[in-house]
C-alpha cells in the first residue's frame, strides 16, 4: 500500500498545506481510499493520478469540520464526474445526520449510493483487498483510527534488481 498526503494542516490550512486528507492506494490496481476529507480535499485530488471512479471508500476520523467539510464536494464531483458504483463511507453516527442534512438542504442528488457504516460500535469493516480495523481515541468528541492491513499482496523482493540498484558498479559492499 501507499500513502498520499492531500493534507496535513490540522484545524486552519496554510498557502501551502490543506486540512486533513490521507489517500491510502492499493498495492495493486488503481483502487484507494481516503482517510479523512477536510474542505478542499478534491482539488488536493486534482495534483494526483487518483480517480474518483476508483476511490472504494471514504474513512472520517471524527466530526470536526477539519476532518469532513470536504466530503459533500467530492461526492458531488464524483457524481458530476460519472462515478455510478455505490460508495462505502465509515464515519461517526453524526457524519451520516449532517451529510443527510447537507444532501437534502442543497438538493445534492448522487447516482450512485451510498452505504454508511457507523464506526461508533464497528471493531472492523472487510473491502475486498483491504481490511481495516477501528480503534477509539480520546477526543472531544467520539474519534477512531483506522489500521489497514492489505490482502492478496505478492510481496516478493527482486533481489538482483535491489543488488543492481544499490550497488550500481556491481560492488556488494567492503573494500
Amino acid at each position: 500500500m501507499n500513502l498520499l498526503f492531500l493534507g496535513t494542516s490540522a484545524g486552519v490550512p496554510t498557502k501551502s498545506r490543506n486540512v486533513s486528507g490521507v489517500a491510502l492506494r492499493e498495492s495493486k490496481g488503481k483502487g484507494w481510499y481516503l482517510i479523512d476529507c477536510g474542505e478542499g480535499t478534491q482539488h488536493q485530488v486534482l495534483h494526483t493520478k487518483l480517480s474518483f471512479h476508483s476511490l472504494k471508500a471514504i474513512l472520517i476520523t471524527h466530526v470536526h469540520g477539519d476532518h469532513c467539510y470536504g466530503l459533500p464536494g467530492i461526492l458531488a464531483s464524483a457524481g458530476m464526474g460519472g462515478r455510478k458504483t455505490p460508495l462505502t463511507i465509515v464515519a461517526p453516527a453524526g457524519i451520516q445526520t449532517w451529510l443527510e442534512a447537507t444532501c437534502e438542504v442543497t438538493q445534492l442528488s448522487l447516482p450512485f449510493a451510498l452505504e454508511f457504516i457507523c464506526s461508533d460500535e464497528l471493531p472492523s469493516v472487510e473491502f475486498e483487498n483491504m481490511a481495516v480495523e477501528t480503534f477509539a481515541l480520546s477526543h472531544r468528541v467520539p474519534c477512531y483510527a483506522y489500521a489497514f492491513t492489505e490482502r492478496n499482496v505478492d510481496a516478493a523482493l527482486d533481489v538482483d534488481k535491489w543488488i543492481s540498484k544499490a550497488f550500481p558498479e556491481g560492488r556488494c559492499g567492503g573494500s
